[in-house]
């Protein structure tokens, strides 16, 4: 079974490898290199995608571990006999992965890896709530939705995240803007104008997200 560790490890590699990417996609994506803005903007957008699937993952992944070893949580505390050592990690993830009805859709949002830890695990688990970027947690998730959602749900959503503080973009910055646009070229407010931009900040909110659970 893996440790905690070794899935925030994996995580973390992960991110520094979409980092890497994204570094290399800024250097090439200037006149005269291989890439136009067009093509910056819909690559960073499956940048974002790749780095929330692999927070998602990172969730879903330490809650069966920490399910299937929590001894005072409800598995354990149930079923004090397993018939193989992959039994209790193999029965959480069919508690917390597989729903009663075929035809609900489970969500690995960070709240509802709250509740579900709340329900399973004993008082004191490592998932507190909020996290310190719970805020900032939401507002990737409104984008990623903006990029793999083709809805006006989605898109409505993402335009009044871009419109409203604290990204604030004015009316001239609004006209056609996309997902990949927003995060490739616009910086997060709050920090200096030199610092990274929103794509850079996302990729740290959730590592440093990561680090809080599994330091």
């Amino acid at each position: 079974m893996r440790t905690p560790i070794d899935i925030r490890d994996d995580l973390t590699d992960s991110l520094t490898h979409l980092r890497s990417i994204l570094a290399k996609l800024r250097l090439n994506s200037v006149p005269g290199k291989p890439f136009n803005f067009s093509d910056a903007h819909k690559m960073s957008e499956g940048l974002l995608l790749s780095g929330w699937s692999h927070w998602e993952e990172f969730i879903h992944e330490l809650l069966i571990v920490d399910c299937s070893t929590d001894v005072g949580g409800t598995l354990k505390k149930n079923i004090t006999r397993f018939r193989s050592a992959g039994a209790p990690e193999r029965l959480a993830d069919h508690i917390l992965s597989h729903p009663d009805s075929p035809n609900k859709f489970i969500e690995w949002n960070y709240s509802d890896v709250v509740a579900r830890a709340n329900r399973f695990l004993a008082p004191g688990h490592r998932y507190i709530a909020p996290l310190p970027k719970s805020v900032d947690l939401d507002f990737i998730k409104r984008m990623r939705n903006g990029i793999a959602h083709k809805s006006d749900k989605a898109r409505d959503s993402f335009l009044k995240l871009a419109r409203a503080a604290p990204f604030s973009l004015p009316p001239a910055q609004m006209r056609g803007v996309t997902v990949g646009r927003f995060i490739f070229s616009h910086r997060w407010p709050g920090t200096p104008a030199t610092s990274p931009f929103i794509l850079e900040v996302v990729l740290d909110v959730i590592e440093n997200s990561a680090r809080t659970l599994v330091p």
